[in-house]
């Protein structure tokens, strides 16, 4: 069975409306629902756990499996992508507890995100005569300097500079104060140039 809807001019209006139809027994609208997030929770569950963690998959399942059991604390006035982005990092955090917090440094976080960050953190690789192994370098130490950093400025800087949220959005994910966000983002930022001060003159390009 295909659930056909009248799409709504706005995302979430199409995905409160098919938390609606869930509500009322449809399970094929939660299948859309799964569909459409599973991907990106995929990838925020693996950038914080490490691509090489062996229970990913497992803890993905499990969100969903939660959310869906959960579904009558959605509210609807808030967008399901940010409610099971948060389910998905509580989760994530309760499987890093196993581990003492620890991240392995063998993440990728894609070319175009990486980039960014390192651009805001004052790294520029994007010059094309720079050596591949410079970019290499740039990438493995800020990959690794992320994953070094305290969980509330880890994550923080995944869901704003990696994921690309806004603050508000990570506002809402993480339940804190707009203020707050915006602290632990420049904060983290801060304790990124410090991590990766002594390599600076390695990968910035005179």
């Amino acid at each position: 069975m295909t659930v056909t809807l009248p799409y709504p001019a706005k995302l979430e209006d199409t995905e409160r409306d098919l938390v609606r139809q869930v509500r009322e027994g449809d399970s094929d609208a939660y299948r859309l629902l799964v569909e459409s997030h599973q991907t990106r929770i995929h990838r925020l569950v693996a950038r914080l756990l490490g691509v090489d963690h062996g229970a990913i998959d497992d803890v993905v399942q499990d969100v969903f499996v939660r959310a869906y059991f959960s579904l009558d604390k959605f509210r609807q006035d808030a967008q399901f992508g940010t409610w099971i982005t948060r389910i998905a990092i509580n989760r994530a955090r309760d499987e890093l507890k196993k581990q003492s917090g620890r991240v392995p440094f063998d993440e990728e976080f894609g070319e175009g995100a990486l980039g960014k960050l390192q651009a805001s953190i004052g790294i520029d690789t994007a010059d094309e005569e720079q050596p591949e192994e410079t970019h290499n370098l740039a990438g493995r130490l800020v990959t690794r300097a992320v994953a070094e950093l305290p969980e509330r400025f880890r994550i923080t800087i995944m869901l704003k500079d990696i994921e690309g949220y806004s603050y508000q959005e990570v506002s809402e994910i993480l339940k804190c104060s707009l203020g707050t966000v915006k602290s632990r983002h420049a904060r983290g930022r801060a304790k990124l140039k410090q991590l990766l001060s002594p390599y600076l003159d390695q990968l910035v390009r005179r």
